[in-house]
């Protein structure tokens, strides 16, 4: 009985016409892997990028606010970088006051009635 390897341990010479289609897709095939590798390097790069961190440093901000002679803070609230502090003056007069983190420095001075 003939052994079914027999057939593939002939290394016949492709036609020419053949030959064409191989190198054709050989080409093909090496341009999608070099494709594919550079789409991988670019995913690859900006995950490292996104894990890196936005470059925001994380330390301790420190600030002296300086508000008016008298003013007594009664409440505060936080939002992003802006702080604001209820209270009264030292004549009686209800103000909120509004201080700026980013440029250090009291932005408003709004008096309650």
């Amino acid at each position: 009985m003939a052994d079914p390897a027999d057939d593939f341990d002939d290394d016949k010479p492709l036609d020419p016409a053949m030959e064409k289609v191989r190198r054709k897709l050989a080409r093909l095939m090496a341009v999608s892997i070099g494709i594919m590798l550079v789409g991988l390097m670019a995913v690859l790069g900006a995950v490292v990028y996104k894990s890196a961190g936005s470059g925001v440093p994380q330390g301790t901000m420190e600030a002296v606010i300086d508000l008016p002679d008298g003013f007594t803070v009664s409440d505060t609230a936080v939002s992003d970088n802006r702080i604001l502090f209820f209270g009264t003056t030292g004549d009686g007069a209800t103000r909120v006051l509004i201080y700026d983190a980013n440029s250090a420095s009291l932005i408003a001075n709004h008096r309650v009635q």
